[in-house]
C-alpha cells in the first residue's frame, strides 16, 4: 500500500503514526493537521462551510449540502485525496457542493406545513449523538426524535450509553427493539430504555406502534421543527408515513 491518510482529531489514530512505515498524511481540524480543516460555518439555509490549508498554505473555501462536524471532517479527507491526485480545487469544491449525502444519513424526506422530516441509519449512542448535533447546526426550533432500538443484544450492552446520547433533542419516543433476528432478552425493552433515558431527559415517551408515536409526534411538533427517525431497522418505513399523517392533518379543516 502507498499512502496512510488518517484523522488527525482521533488520538488513537495518532499513537498509530509511529508505528506506520509508509507515508502518512493526517486530515482534521488539529493545528498539526497536514490538510486542516478551518472557519467551519453555515453559507446561507441549507450549506455548511469551510476551508482547508495544506501544511500552512491555502488550498480554498469549500461548501457541503450535509450537515455536520464529522460530514465536514470526512469531506477533508475527499479533499486531501484530490490534492494527492492533483485535481484542482474548484473541482473538488464543485463535486462537494453537489454532494447531497447517502440513504439514510441525514437523508431529508420532506417538509409539511414548516415541519422537516429526517431520516437517519443512526443507531449506536456515538452516531446518534453525531448526527443530533449536525441537526443543531440546522437551526430548528426544535428536534424530535423517533428511535427503535436495534437488536436486544446491544440495547442490553449500551444501555447507559444510549442514556445520554439524545441530550440534543427536545422531545423523544422510544419504539419496541428491532429485533434482527435475535431472541428476546427479559428485561430489555424499549419502554425500559425509555424509562433510563427518562433519568437524563424529561421529555421522553416509549410508544408501542408506528401508529402511537406519529400521532405523539405530530402533537408535539410545530413549524420550524425537526421530526427525526433514527435506526437501522424498519424506522425506515415511519418517515413516509408522517409524511402523509402531516399532509392530512395540515389538510384537515378547523
Amino acid at each position: 500500500y502507498g499512502l496512510n491518510l488518517l484523522c488527525g482529531d482521533d488520538e488513537r489514530l495518532r499513537t498509530l503514526v509511529p508505528r506506520i512505515s509508509r507515508r502518512v498524511l493526517t486530515y482534521g481540524a488539529a493545528q498539526d493537521a497536514n490538510f486542516r480543516m478551518q472557519h467551519l460555518g453555515r453559507r446561507g439555509a441549507s450549506l455548511q462551510s469551510f476551508s482547508v490549508t495544506h501544511n500552512g498554505k491555502a488550498i480554498g473555501e469549500f461548501d457541503l449540502a450535509v450537515p455536520g462536524v464529522h460530514n465536514a471532517l470526512n469531506a477533508t479527507a475527499g479533499v486531501a485525496v484530490g490534492v494527492e491526485f492533483d485535481i484542482p480545487a474548484d473541482k473538488i469544491a464543485s463535486a462537494l457542493r453537489e454532494f447531497h449525502g447517502v440513504d439514510r444519513r441525514f437523508q431529508r424526506k420532506g417538509s409539511v406545513n414548516g415541519i422537516d422530516i429526517v431520516d437517519d441509519y443512526g443507531h449506536h449512542p456515538t452516531e446518534i449523538k453525531a448526527t443530533l448535533a449536525a441537526a443543531q447546526q440546522c437551526g430548528y426550533k426544535r428536534i424530535h426524535v423517533i428511535f427503535q432500538p436495534h437488536r436486544y443484544t446491544r440495547t442490553r450492552d449500551l444501555m447507559q450509553q444510549f442514556a445520554t446520547a439524545f441530550d440534543s433533542a427536545d422531545s423523544i419516543i422510544v419504539l419496541d427493539v428491532y429485533a434482527a433476528s435475535e431472541e428476546p432478552i427479559p428485561g430489555v425493552t424499549g419502554e425500559a430504555l425509555a424509562s433510563e433515558i427518562a433519568k437524563h431527559h424529561r421529555r421522553v415517551e416509549y410508544c408501542p406502534s408506528f401508529e402511537a408515536a406519529i400521532a405523539r409526534a405530530i402533537e408535539s411538533a410545530s413549524p420550524g421543527d425537526l421530526i427525526m427517525t433514527l435506526g437501522a431497522g424498519n424506522v425506515v418505513q415511519l418517515a413516509p408515513m408522517l409524511i402523509d399523517a402531516l399532509g392530512t392533518t395540515a389538510t384537515q379543516p378547523s
